[in-house]
């Protein structure tokens, strides 16, 4: 009995998971030093009048200026944060079920690359968390570092963005039979152009062996 009812407490606890809302993180793979950086964290699948409480996890040495919250019944005042080393959550009640955060960080001047943490979330229909820990690359962008970014083209800089190859020449007898082939008006004109030219010749050895 006991092992039946641990089985139906893991397997609510699973369903709860699977139910809950879904964050999904929009930011940059590759930005330049002292840049201002943007994150997006969208919401879907949330409770519409349901209290939602997402926490993202920052590189440490870097701070959040300034974050607003779209979709949310509350005021950005009344919204609830949480910031503890380099953590930092918002609590608030979708009036959907979608919202956002979004936050910016005005990075240093200097080339390094950043780890960030997994997101994580929950509602009143369970919980859940990022599968993936994405990495934020700073440095200036330079002519032949092989990534082709920013003001970059294939004019000003095709060692970073080459152009695409030519498309490869038509074999000669494709080509011949690309060809546009003879009319038949021009067909019949060369006939008769064949017909008068064979008259006159024997017309010509006709006098000759007359004169003869």
């Amino acid at each position: 009995m006991k092992k039946l009812i641990m089985f139906f407490v893991i397997f609510a606890l699973m369903a709860a998971s699977v139910l809950a809302g879904s964050v999904s993180r929009n930011m940059p793979s590759r930005i330049q030093p002292e840049a201002t950086l943007t994150v997006t964290l969208s919401v879907s699948g949330a409770t519409a009048g349901k209290l939602f409480t997402l926490e993202d996890v920052i590189p440490a040495g870097l701070k959040i200026k300034e974050w607003t919250v779209t979709g949310s019944q509350e005021s950005k005042e009344a919204i609830t944060t949480r910031e503890k080393d380099n953590r930092f959550g918002w609590s608030f009640t979708p009036t959907s079920d979608s919202a956002a955060v979004e936050y910016k960080i005005d990075l240093p001047n200097t080339e390094t690359t950043y780890s960030f943490g997994k997101i994580v979330w929950f509602d009143p229909s369970g919980q859940g968390a990022e599968s993936a820990s994405p990495t934020l690359t700073v440095a200036t962008i330079r002519c032949g570092d092989g990534v082709c970014e920013g003001s970059e083209n294939t004019d000003n800089c095709e060692q970073d963005c080459p152009k695409p190859a030519a498309p490869a020449p038509a074999p000669a007898a494709q080509e011949a039979m690309e060809k546009k082939p003879i009319s038949n008006t021009a067909i019949a004109w060369i006939v008769v152009a064949i017909i008068v030219i064979a008259a006159a010749v024997g017309y010509f050895m006709w006098q000759k062996k007359k004169a003869e």
